[in-house]
């Protein structure tokens, strides 16, 4: 089960596919579906479970 938090690498939240399992403070389940979506600023992921969803929002990284 992976712990998700803002501080998790980007790399290990895009490597997370449909059917692990996820967990954060507040709710845990298996992920029926990921979304990603861009802003200028962020990444934000949106783990979509049985019962409910988890979103975790990364800072983008400007090199």
């Amino acid at each position: 089960m992976t712990i998700l938090s803002d501080s998790l690498p980007t790399s290990t939240l895009l490597e997370l596919k449909a059917g692990d399992a996820i967990t954060n403070e507040k709710q845990s389940g298996i992920i029926q579906n990921v979304e990603i979506s861009e802003t200028d600023e962020f990444l934000m992921f949106r783990f979509v479970l049985a019962h409910g969803e988890i979103e975790v929002r990364k800072l983008k990284q400007v090199c």
